[in-house]
Formats: C-alpha cells, sequence, structure tokens
C-alpha cells in the first residue's frame, strides 16, 4: 500500500508542477516562507460507518490558490480497489462561506480555495464515505488527511470521536516510513489522539484506527479495476462454468453431427462394378454403372463440386464427342500453352445431363469455338448455374435429402452467428465483469460449429450402392492390368476412363497407357478428342493434359 501511496504523492506532486497549481499559496518575493503553522482536525466517526470531518488550517505568508489532497483510492491485491469518496464540503473564512473546488484525479482527491493572501485561517468540513474497511477481528478506520502537502506543517493534531476501539497506529515522514508520530494514543474519556511536529513538505501522516465486531459498520467502496487477468478470471465459479459450457457444446455439437451429419451408409461397403463389360462379338463395352458420371461422382465423394470435378467433366465431354480440345502451337519455348475448345455438330445424340448442357452453354455461348485463355468473365459468372445444377443433380438422383452447399450455408451462418455473439459477450463481460471466459467459451462452441458444419451434408441411404460401386470403380482404376483391354480399343477404352481416373487417382496409369499406343517415331495427330499442334508426339500427352487442367481451372475458377 506505501508504494501504491507513493506513487500517488508522485502524480500529486507532478500535477502540481505541470499546472503551477501549488498545494498551498504562494508567498511573495523577499517575504517568508509559506507554512502551514496549525492543522487541528476533529473526526466523527458514525456507527455506519461515514466520517464527518472538521479542519481548521492555519496558514502564514500566503497568496493565490491553496489546494488540499486526500487519498481516495487504495489499490489492493486481485485487482481490486477500496475507494473513498468525500462529499458536503464546506470551506469559511472568519465564518464567511468561502467558495471551494472539490476535484478528483485518479488517487487523489482534491478542494481547492483560490484568493488566499498573508495570514489566514480555512474552516473545512466534509464527509467521508468509504473510509472503513472490514477486518478478520472487526473493522479499521483507515484515512489520511495529510498526503502530498509541498508546504512545511509545523503542527497536526488529529481527534477522532468514537465508539470503541481496540487499537491506533500513527506514521509520519515519507511514504514508506515506519517512523511512529509524535504521538498515537487512545485517551481514557476521550477519542484516539494523534500529534506530529515539523512535517517536511511531501511528507505524510497515516493513521489506522480499530473498532471491535459489530461497533462501526464497514462501509468500504470496492470498484475493481479492468485488468486482463480480472476479465478473464479462473476463479472456481468461473472456470467451472466456461468449462462446463464447453463440455456441453462439444456433446451437444456431437449429437448433431450423429443426428444430422453422418452419413447414413457403411463407407466400408464394396458392391462388385466395373466401368467395363462384355458386348457382342467379343467387343469390350464401355458402361459406368448407374450411368455415373465424372463431375458426380467427385460431388458424390466429397460433398462438394470441386475444380477437379468440373474439369473431369470438360474431358469427358470431349472423349464422348461433343467438344474437341486442340492445342494451339507455340509461339515460342517459353510461350504460355492454349487450347481451342471446339463444339461438334454432329455431337453423339446419348442425352446430356443438365448440369453438362449448362456447362457447355456457358463455355461456347452463341460460338463454335473458344480458347481457354478466353474463357474468361462469361463462364465464371455462369459457373454458379453448372454447380447448382449438379447440386441439384445427386438430389434427384436421391444421394441426398438436400443439396449439400445449402447445409453447410446453413450451418456456417449458425455458426458465424454463435461466434460473433460470443466475441460480443466476451467484450461485454470482460468488459463490465470478470466472466470473460464464458465469452470465449461461447466463442469456441461457435468456432466447432463451423468446423462441424462443414461436415454436415449427409448421404442418403440410396447413396449407398453407388458409393460402393464407387470404392470398386477406384479398386479398378488403380489395380487394373491396362494391357488386357483389346489392341483395336486400347486407345478408345483408356480415353473413356480416364475422367474417372482424374476424379478417382490414378490418372497417370491411364495417360501412360495412352501414350503406350505410340509405337513409332513420328509425328503424332492425337485422338478425336484430343489433337496436339504440329511436330506433336504422345509422348508430350501427360504435360500437355496437366497444362490443360491447370489453365482449365484458372480460368473457371480464379477471380
Amino acid at each position: 500500500m506505501r508504494l501504491r501511496l507513493l506513487g500517488a504523492s508522485l502524480c500529486v506532486l507532478g500535477f502540481l508542477t505541470l499546472t503551477g497549481v501549488q498545494a498551498g499559496a504562494s508567498g511573495t518575493a523577499g517575504s517568508a516562507d509559506p507554512v502551514v503553522t496549525n492543522y487541528d482536525t476533529e473526526i466523527r466517526v458514525e456507527r455506519d460507518g461515514l466520517l464527518k470531518v472538521s479542519e481548521s488550517w492555519k496558514l502564514s505568508n500566503v497568496s493565490g490558490t491553496f489546494t488540499r489532497f486526500v487519498v481516495t483510492r487504495e489499490h489492493l491485491a486481485d485487482d481490486v480497489d477500496h475507494v473513498q469518496k468525500i462529499e458536503d464540503v464546506q470551506v469559511k473564512v472568519a465564518g464567511q462561506d468561502k467558495k471551494s473546488e472539490l476535484a478528483t484525479n485518479g488517487d487523489i482527491s482534491s478542494i481547492a480555495v483560490a484568493d488566499i493572501s498573508g495570514d489566514i485561517q480555512l474552516d473545512f468540513t466534509y464527509t467521508v464515505r468509504g473510509a472503513v474497511a472490514e477486518t478478520l477481528n472487526g473493522t479499521e478506520v483507515r484515512f489520511a488527511p495529510l498526503t502530498g502537502m509541498n508546504l512545511t506543517v509545523q503542527d497536526a493534531n488529529v481527534t477522532y470521536s468514537t465508539p470503541e476501539v481496540t487499537h491506533v497506529s500513527c506514521f509520519a515522514g515519507a511514504i514508506d516510513s515506519n517512523t511512529p508520530c509524535t504521538l498515537a494514543q487512545i485517551g481514557e474519556t476521550a477519542g484516539p489522539t494523534f500529534r506530529q511536529q515539523g512535517l517536511p513538505p511531501g511528507n505524510t501522516v497515516r493513521m489506522t484506527v480499530g473498532f471491535p465486531k459489530g461497533e462501526i459498520a464497514a462501509n468500504s467502496i470496492v470498484e475493481y479495476r479492468k485488468t486482463f487477468k480480472r476479465a478473464f478470471s479462473t476463479d472456481t465459479a468461473q472456470l467451472v462454468t466456461a468449462l462446463a459450457v464447453l463440455l456441453l457444446g462439444a456433446l451437444a455439437l456431437l449429437a448433431l453431427y450423429r443426428l444430422r451429419g453422418r452419413d447414413q451408409v457403411d463407407p466400408r461397403r464394396v458392391v462388385p462394378a466395373s466401368l467395363f463389360s462384355l458386348g457382342q462379338d467379343t467387343r469390350i463395352d464401355f458402361t459406368p454403372p448407374a450411368d455415373l458420371r465424372p463431375g458426380e461422382v467427385g460431388t458424390l465423394i466429397d460433398e462438394r463440386i470441386d475444380p477437379v470435378d468440373v474439369t473431369a467433366t470438360i474431358i469427358d465431354l470431349a472423349v464422348r464427342g461433343h467438344l474437341t480440345i486442340t492445342e494451339l502451337e507455340h509461339e515460342t519455348e517459353y510461350s504460355r500453352p492454349d487450347w481451342e475448345l471446339r463444339r461438334v455438330a454432329n455431337a453423339p445424340s446419348e442425352e446430356l445431363q443438365r448440369y453438362e448442357n449448362v456447362l457447355v452453354r456457358a463455355i461456347f455461348g452463341d460460338s463454335d469455338s473458344v480458347l481457354v485463355s478466353e474463357l474468361g468473365r462469361q463462364v465464371r459468372a455462369n459457373l454458379g448455374q453448372v454447380q447448382d445444377a449438379l447440386y441439384d443433380g445427386v438430389v434427384k438422383r436421391g444421394w441426398f435429402t438436400e443439396r449439400p452447399d445449402r447445409t453447410r450455408s446453413l450451418w456456417a451462418t449458425i455458426g458465424i452467428g454463435v461466434t460473433v455473439l460470443g466475441v460480443i459477450l466476451t467484450i461485454v463481460l470482460a468488459l463490465v465483469s470478470s466472466w470473460g471466459l464464458l465469452g470465449l467459451a461461447i466463442t469456441a462452441v461457435g468456432v466447432g460449429l463451423l468446423l462441424v458444419g462443414r461436415h454436415m451434408p449427409a448421404k442418403a441411404p440410396a447413396a449407398g450402392r453407388v458409393l460402393g460401386q464407387v470404392a470398386a470403380i477406384r479398386g479398378e482404376l488403380l489395380e487394373m492390368d491396362v494391357s488386357e483391354l483389346p489392341t483395336d480399343q486400347h486407345a478408345e477404352l483408356c480415353s473413356r476412363a480416364l475422367p474417372y481416373a482424374v476424379v478417382l487417382g490414378g490418372s497417370e496409369r491411364w495417360i501412360d497407357a495412352l501414350v503406350a499406343t505410340d509405337d513409332d517415331q513420328d509425328e503424332d495427330e492425337g485422338f478425336h478428342w484430343y489433337r496436339g499442334p504440329r511436330g506433336w508426339h504422345l509422348q508430350y500427352l501427360p504435360d500437355s493434359l496437366r497444362n490443360l487442367t491447370t489453365n482449365l481451372t484458372g480460368a473457371l475458377f480464379t477471380r
């Protein structure tokens, strides 16, 4: 406490220096130094803890403004402040009311009286609320009326008018001094009396008067400092409540996922399926089960439309004969590659899925051809329609009860709302109380809801068999001996399988199988769906398709 009072005194003196207002009036040039020749005060302690103070200041050689200070805020442990409030201030000179100004700045309250000169007596009366604190065996008055004076106080006398007291103490001098006052005693008939003679400028007198339990009521005014430690208190009540909210939130998220987000299928189930079947005349037909398309497969697996799903769909449309991909000649070795996508006039009569039709319209518009480098804004503007059609398609097939993107959006909105609410509560609770941890716990639940919301789209039971077939197809794409395919159908069947391998994995081995059809050193034209520039060889196909995929993704999804 002494160190804190020292800081308070220094603040007072610093304040005086900056403003030019002294804690006592200044003398005129050539005259004696101003002093407080005598300070007498009587402090009556009421049963309710209110202090009624009457002071008499006898000043000599003064002029200007006299200001006296009282420490009215005591800093205790655990960010607790005991605050005293000075009220009902009256100042008189020779029995006449004198105007005064009461102000509080930080830990210090001041009473200033202007227009003081010569030798004069000032009589102060005021009340102090909040000066009685509870102790282990009763209560104590803790009051320091003389603090931070920059005038010499020649003689100070303080008398308390109180009921029964148990102990007193008084220290004078520097703020951290343990030097007893000149006098501190409990009178037999009168209240405690304190005296200090020759108090130098800047020194203080600190007094304590103790009372037995039940004699004087404690009336401490408690305020809490706004600190991080207090705002996010880890006391038992706050910590247990925050942990309970976290635990209940985690259990609620788990229950929510199990009830709404868990797939209603067995992900380990494998259903016999193949992309190839034996047709007439020992020919191999390409027959994906349930007429699965690569874009649908990708959406079914991870419940979202990825760039790879769209690029695989474009390659699949080309392989099936609805458009062609032509790699243009490179102007220089380091020039950026480009491709022309051209609509096929006499395309197969098979019915395209709705999302495929929307994608074709988005790519070509009213034209029959377009460069990949010029797909640009129009395609990106219509890409949302492609995604809508694809999401609607997987719902129509019965694989989901509702669109996965809308499910994620719904729970993301709820998660953001809970998170924002948690942040607001954290700020409010931290500012006005010590329950900031509760706000953090609610924020954590909101973040958890955002994370769980990504997995809330749930596959319907109808998707179970299809997922089992997809698992079988993935195994086929990764492990099938491609050399077993008929030689005369090798390029056709590998091309048909390639878009599925792009989505499910193993695309490199199917591209290598296409490259293996090149049995000479002559330049190659390519396939019906992909044609290279002049001087192109099938050995360039892996790099060409890799670059094509990168450029398509950039054209379709980069904003």
